[in-house]
């Protein structure tokens, strides 16, 4: 009997750590984004308009995700397959233990640096399953802003509830997404979980700009709306909650 108690306690210490080996808490992953510029320029404004004629269809770019636990930052990877668009400085530092964002974008003339907290998106998880990047994955349909719909790929064994851009709320990676409305996709193309340079999961920054709260940063907006003579009805709040918008390219 005492030799079967201690061959359980290995048994069950052993599945403990098959089990742990399971779940992958750290690793860098590349993200490609493809928008489909023609068609999110086809208003009839554009029509005709020969710069976005002359445009390809899709701008494709790199993101790379590096994560670690609750900690990563999405940031700019290589560059795009055509020099007609150039690299954007966009990223985003999460941190999910505290639910906060730090954003590096440009709403207006410059970049600037925003510190946030990380909102919630409406997920409807389904049985549909699909394989990115050699890791299968689940479906999950999300909500943002009431009624833009998100179409997300998750994989459980990746365990952070983290995603590109802003998007969060999943039991797992989201390592594929796609916003009909916005004629954008986004799909891991390559993941590593070996020699990740962890020292690199570090809040964005710029040189010259401090950081931004919302309020500052819509005061800023509607003046350079009305510096040149822009018709707008927006009022500061409308720009603030407008500020939350996910999309960065």
């Amino acid at each position: 009997m005492k030799y079967l108690f201690i061959c359980c306690l290995f048994l069950f210490a052993f599945m403990d750590i098959a089990c742990a080996q399971n779940f992958v808490t750290r690793g860098k992953i590349e993200f490609e984004v493809k928008q489909n510029i023609k068609r999110l320029n086809s208003t009839a404004s554009n029509a005709n308009d020969p710069y976005i004629s002359s445009l390809p269809t899709f701008k494709i770019s790199y993101y790379d995700m590096i994560f670690s636990g609750n900690r990563s930052i999405y940031q700019p990877g290589r560059k795009g397959p055509d020099a007609s668009f150039s690299q954007s400085e966009a990223a985003v530092y999460m941190d999910l233990d505290n639910a906060q964002s730090i954003r590096k974008f440009h709403p207006i003339d410059d970049y600037v640096i925003m510190a946030d907290s990380i909102n919630k998106i409406k997920w409807k998880i389904g049985n549909e399953t699909r394989t990115i990047a050699g890791w299968e994955c689940r479906k999950a349909i999300g909500i943002i802003y009431d009624s833009v719909y998100v179409v997300a790929f998750y994989c459980p064994e990746i365990i952070p509830g983290s995603g590109p851009e802003l998007f969060t709320g999943l039991p797992g990676m989201i390592l594929g997404l796609a916003i009909p409305r916005m004629y954008t996709t986004w799909f891991a193309t390559k993941i590593e979980i070996a020699n990740i340079d962890e020292s690199k999961i570090a809040p964005p920054v710029i040189s010259k700009k401090k950081q931004n709260s919302k309020r500052e940063l819509a005061e800023a907006i509607l003046k350079k709306y009305k510096e040149n003579g822009w018709e707008t009805k927006e009022t500061v709040q409308e720009i603030m909650q407008s500020l939350g918008a996910y999309i960065l390219f």
